[in-house]
Parts: C-alpha cells; structure tokens; sequence
C-alpha cells in the first residue's frame, strides 16, 4: 500500500543554525557539568515537598462523589462517538474531518501535555474504559456487588508484563506511519473502535481492569511517562494503612469498587500502575488517601526495584520517539524512496524494513553503552551482568523520551492546532457552517521563534532531568556492591550516551518537519 503521497503535507522548517548549534553547546555543558560535579550533583535524597489538594474540602467532597467520574468522562465518550462518525461518514480528506484533526493534531498532543503536568489523569476520563466499565457493570456511577456481564478469569500468568502493551505499542507506529493514519479520517475511525474492542472484550471476561494494568498501549505509556509528573496518589499516613485489617482500598466497600489494578495506597510508590480512578479516596474508612503536588521526576528519582519489562518498554519508547520524529524529515523520504529503487520493494515493506532498522539500532547502541557502562565499574561492580546494568540504567531514558516527545508534538499542535476552528463548524467537511468559522484560514498559534524556543528547552529539561536519574542509578548500584562511588569512568559513559540521544533529538528538530495539515 503506497501512502508515501497520498496527501500532499506542507512543512514547518526546522531550528536556525545559530539556535541549534547554542542548544548543542548548552547540552554539552549540561553533561560535563553532570560528569565534574558526581555525587554532588543530586544532593542528598529526599522525599521532597507535598501538597494534598484533597485537603481543600470542598474538592474532596467532589472527588469522594459516585458520580464524579462518571461527570468526566461523558464529554470524552460522545468526542469518541463524534470521531467514529466523522471518520466512517465525513470527508477523506484529513483537514476537513475532525476525526484526524481532533484525534491527532489536538488530542494526541495534549495527552503528553496532560502527562507532563497531571501524571495518569487521562485514565480517570478515559472514553474505552467507560465503555468497558458502563458495559462491565450495568450502571454509569452506582455501585454494585455484582457485576452481572463479567467473567472475572484471571489474567493469565506469562502476560502479566507490559510486554503485550509494549507489542501494541510497536504495532500501532506501525499502522500510524506506514498506513498513514493520521492522514486518513476512516482509518482514524476504524483504529479508534479497535481501541473500544480492545478495551470492553477483556473487561467482560477478566477480572478488574487487568487490560488497563497490562495491556493498553496508552495506559502503558502514561504510567512509565507519569513517573515524570508532579501529581501522585499516596496514602497521608502509611502507619494508618499498616494497621488497617480490612484493606477496603483492596477490597472494595459500599462506598468505591475495590481498586482495578490492585493497588494499595500505602504500598504505593510509583505512578505507573494507579489509573487515578479516585475509587480509593471513596472507600478509604480513614480518609487516608492524598492526592498531592510533588516535585517533577519524584518517581524517576527514586526507582528501587527496576524491572525488566519496564526497561524494554523504556528502550522501545525513545526508539519509536526517534522514528516517529525521523519519519517526518526529508531524510526519510530520501532513504526510503532510495531502498525502494534499489531493492523494488512495495512501499510498506521498504517501510516496515527501514522501521525495523531504526527501532534496533538504539536498542542495540543502549545494549553497546550497558556493556561499556559495566566495563567501566569498579572491580565489584562489574559483577553485574549487562541486563542488570541496562535495567538500571533504562529509566533516565523516559525522561529524555517524554520531552522530546511534547517537544516534537507541540511544534504540530502550535502550528495545527488552529485548524480545529474551521473544522468545528464543519465536522464532518460536508460544507456546513454552523459557527460561521467554516471559512476560516487560522494561522500559527504562536510565532516560530517560540516554538523553537519552547523545543530547545523542553529537550534540555529532558536532559537534565536524565542526567540527575542516572546519578540516583549509580547510587542504586553502588548501595547494590557496597562501593563508595562508581567512578567518573561510568559518569562519563552513561552521561555520554544520554547527550548523544540529545544531540539526536536536536538534529531531528533542525531539519523541516513535515505538517499532518495544510497550511
């Protein structure tokens, strides 16, 4: 399936010399400043501040109510239903139909955004969930002992890893960039009603929401990415919880449905698996449940027991955002129009062949970086095999995956964004009129110069907030072996490895992006 021109895209230039090159200098001395400063550079470890925003009564009040997310997701699930309209009955051309619109230029950003700033409060409103839920249950908000249509089978065993969101992950870039989805209003439609299927079948017959906690490709994401984000739910006082007998968190009451994903608030010390569904701040007998402001990266900051299936997804996930970014540059274009000439492939297996390549090629270099990264420990240390080491040392790679990531995407959004104006009024790109905005041509939402500026130091925070993980990884490590530091050898090959991912992503923002509409 040849989609390579199948809609002509404009193209928004890329970073000016003068502010690439300053942004290269700028990280260069990021990382050796990290290198020269060692330990120093973290400081002591510390819980850092909080502020529970459910200790303003009358937020509390909202939030300990049935109905409260039921309230939230309603205006999602009729967009989703708004979007499978569009997409089956409107226009096939992307910038007419606010299903590509709506779905990719506005949503698909703000969900980095809301990340960013919110952690997993997309889970709380999310339209595939209530559907499953609703479905699950047969009520929008009461609480039930029964849950008449749900088998409740346990999630089988060898699946309880993010490996199959990881799979779907790959596979839905896959689908996005080689089928051109985001150019294509039906295939929006189609891929957002797999996603309903995907969401409501393995909640009929598994127990809780074991798809949201293993499987959903979304979910998956924001919880690695949330570790970033200054929003958790934790319990105010974990002595409460440990002396509580009846756990109604876990169990449920009358009050809240036990929680879908199995967790305890007072065992909680990541984002990555609590969905934020706020069924804890009802049940809890004590009101012992805290939703707090943190400092940004807390979690990242204090990884204690680093897994496997999360450092591949973490891998997998600065892959994709670098082929994601790559594929829009005429680089792309030209090495693949140059495979296809040279091999007569058809375009989507030059194209699956050219994404196999980009998305192993980091994964072998971070394979290459854990060995050095373990060549040049101490004596003790060294006693790690590499997959320790390449556990460890994964998770400063969200940090560097999530900015570069709302970097990329805020360049669409603050140059697309305007076109969800025109596209309101005309939805379904019929040549209706509704608001008298059908007409409208809208520009940039902000001048150039402000993206660029807005990029440069959304992908230096990415760094810099790598680079002070990585120097909790080498505490980590050393507590692990009993050395007192693991040398300035390993801080110069992990800090390395994180500049050269930086470099990448600001060569990828230097050159002329193409746009998902006209402009």
């Amino acid at each position: 399936m040849d989609t390579a021109g199948a809609q002509a895209m404009s193209a928004m230039e890329g970073l000016p010399p003068a502010i690439y090159y300053t942004a290269l200098a700028m990280a260069a001395l990021l990382t050796v400043w990290s290198v020269l400063q060692g330990p120093r550079w973290f400081g002591q470890p510390s819980g850092g501040w909080r502020l529970d925003l459910l200790a303003w009564r009358p937020l509390h009040w909202v939030v300990s109510r049935r109905p409260f997310q039921f309230a939230l997701q309603v205006p999602l699930v009729l967009a989703l239903f708004l979007i499978l309209s569009a997409g089956f009955l409107g226009s096939p051309v992307a910038d007419r139909n606010i299903a590509t619109v709506l779905t990719w230029t506005i949503w698909w950003t703000l969900l980095i955004l809301d990340i960013v700033l919110l952690g997993r409060m997309w889970c709380l409103v999310c339209p595939w969930e209530a559907l499953a839920s609703w479905l699950r249950r047969l009520t929008f908000w009461r609480r039930r002992r029964d849950e008449p249509l749900a088998l409740d089978l346990k999630w089988p065993r060898w699946l309880r890893n993010v490996y199959p969101a990881t799979v779907l992950f790959v596979g839905l870039t896959w689908l996005e960039l080689g089928f051109g989805v985001t150019r294509s209003p039906r295939a929006t439609a189609i891929l957002g009603l797999v996603m309903v299927l995907l969401a409501v079948v393995p909640a009929l017959i598994f127990e809780r929401r074991s798809f949201c906690r293993y499987g959903c490709l979304i979910g998956r994401i924001c919880g690695l990415y949330s570790m970033m984000a200054p929003v958790e739910v934790r319990a105010r006082d974990q002595d409460v919880c440990r002396v509580c007998r009846t756990k109604e968190c876990l169990t449920g009451s009358d009050r809240g449905y036990p929680c879908p994903t199995g967790q305890s608030p007072g065992a909680l010390r990541a984002n990555t698996y609590c969905t934020v569904c706020t069924e804890c701040v009802k049940s809890c007998p004590s009101d012992n449940v805290a939703i707090n402001l943190r400092p940004w990266a807390t979690d990242l900051h204090a990884v204690r027991q680093p897994r496997r299936d999360e450092a591949v997804l973490a891998v997998v996930m600065i892959s994709l955002t670098t082929f994601h970014g790559l594929t829009m540059t005429p680089v792309w274009t030209t090495a693949l129009a140059w495979l296809r000439a040279t091999s007569g492939l058809r375009y989507l297996t030059a194209f699956t062949l050219g994404m196999a390549v980009v998305v192993l090629v980091p994964s072998a270099l971070y394979l290459s970086f854990s060995a050095m990264t373990r060549r040049a420990l101490p004596v003790a240390g060294s006693r790690s095999t590499v997959w320790q080491v390449a556990i460890r040392y994964a998770y400063p790679l969200i940090a560097i995956a999530l900015m570069y990531h709302l970097a990329h995407n805020a360049g669409h959004f603050l140059i697309e964004a305007g076109r969800l104006v025109p596209v309101l009024s005309d939805p379904f790109g019929t040549g209706r009129d509704l608001f008298n905005t059908a007409g409208l041509e809208p520009g940039p939402l902000v001048s150039r110069g402000t993206i660029w500026l807005l990029q440069i130091v959304l992908v230096l925070l990415g760094l810099y907030w790598g680079l002070r993980t990585t120097e909790r990884a080498h505490r980590g490590l050393s507590r692990r072996w009993m050395l007192p530091d693991v040398g300035w050898r390993t801080r110069l090959v992990t800090s390395g490895f994180l500049l050269m991912l930086t470099i990448v992503n600001l060569w990828l923002l230097a050159q002329p992006m193409e746009m998902r509409t006209w402009l």
